[in-house]
């Protein structure tokens, strides 16, 4: 198609739109004039025709490239890929986040019990009436952990390890004013029997005691301490000591048998008492290398002797039956009869030589 006539048929197409907008009615036009006429009658009418219309691909101002065609003032435009619909991302369930299994429960302790810590405490005349000692306990149990938590199971039935635990305070014993003899030695048990009790005993005090107790657990539990404050009371009566008697001779009597002296350390304090002795010996053989048995049997020889004094600085004891010479093993037990005392024995062994 060339020029004119695309103009011919955009013109045709212009006025047909204008009418039906404008309401202009064609009955009055001669439809066998020329289009010369045609054209003039729409202008005295008041209707020019539209502008030439130009293909999208060529608009006004850009390259026209023709192909086939010398097109140096006309470059090849870029090209332009046919317009597609963009295609959806393929679809995929959506991942769950990755699973963390709880963590396990933490380990559980089990209490088994407390191991009591004691300490003796010595006291005599010349000690001071205030001591404190550091005392540690251990308590014992178990820790056990558990692999199954919040209905995840790890694998096992877990288990159990022994475990200790230390409770430490610090223990102060105060004493009340008492008179105690030079030979005389009280003995007070101090047991820690949980981290917050701590009890005496006082078998081995020379005294009858009131005893009153005080604990204080400090800030945070540092600085624990126990005060035990001891009042003394009426003396209890007194138990012998083996080293109260003591052997000062030993030989045979003029008059036949033997005659044994013995000495008392303790009689200025229990004088006015009674003290009974009983002396029990036996005689050693010397030389048994090579003895016959009967010889051997016939070389020991025993005694025991008994008697009751008052009490002073020494006591005779006599042998009456006639003893071998040599040395014997002399076993000397006593009491003691009297307010101060209790009653009960001590015995102590010495050696003697009869010639």
């Amino acid at each position: 198609m060339n020029k004119p006539a695309a103009i011919l048929f955009a013109a045709l197409l212009s006025i047909g739109a204008s009418a039906r907008a404008a309401e202009v009615s064609f009955d009055g036009l001669d439809t066998n004039g020329s289009l010369e006429e045609m054209l003039l009658d729409l202008e005295d009418k008041g209707h020019k025709p539209p502008p030439p219309q130009h293909h999208p691909a060529n608009p006004p101002g850009h390259n026209n490239y023709t192909p086939g065609h010398n097109n140096h003032n006309h470059p090849k435009p870029p090209y332009n890929p046919p317009h597609h619909p963009p295609v959806p991302p393929p679809h995929h369930p959506p991942v769950p986040p990755p699973y963390h299994p709880p963590s396990p429960p933490p380990p559980q302790y089990h209490f088994g019990g407390y191991e009591r810590s004691c300490q003796t405490l010595t006291f005599t005349s010349q000690s001071p009436l205030s001591v404190t000692r550091e005392m540690t306990m251990r308590e014992y149990g178990e820790e056990c952990q558990s692999f199954s938590h919040g209905g995840y199971s790890y694998g096992g039935h877990g288990y159990c390890r022994p475990t200790s635990r230390y409770h430490s305070r610090k223990v102060t014993v105060n004493i009340g004013p008492r008179q105690l003899e030079s030979w005389e030695t009280e003995r007070l048990e101090v047991c820690m029997v949980a981290p917050k009790s701590v009890t005496v005993d006082t078998a081995g005090m020379l005294y009858h005691y009131s005893v009153d107790t005080k604990n204080e657990e400090g800030f945070l539990g540092f600085n624990r301490r126990t005060t035990i404050t001891m009042t003394p009371h009426a003396k209890k009566p007194s138990q012998p000591d083996s080293k109260e008697l003591s052997v000062a001779w030993a030989g045979a009597a003029a008059h036949g048998g033997a005659l044994i002296m013995i000495n008392d350390r303790r009689a200025d304090y229990f004088r006015g008492e009674r003290i009974t002795i009983t002396a029990e010996g036996m005689r050693l053989p010397g030389n048994v290398d090579n003895m016959p048995v009967q010889d051997l049997l016939d070389s020991f020889q025993k005694f025991t002797v008994t008697n009751t004094f008052d009490v002073g600085s020494s006591y005779e004891l006599r042998v009456l039956e006639p003893l071998k010479p040599g040395r014997y093993m002399l076993t000397l037990r006593f009491y003691r009869s009297g307010p101060l005392s209790s009653g009960a024995a001590a015995t102590s062994t010495e050696m003697i030589e009869i010639r």
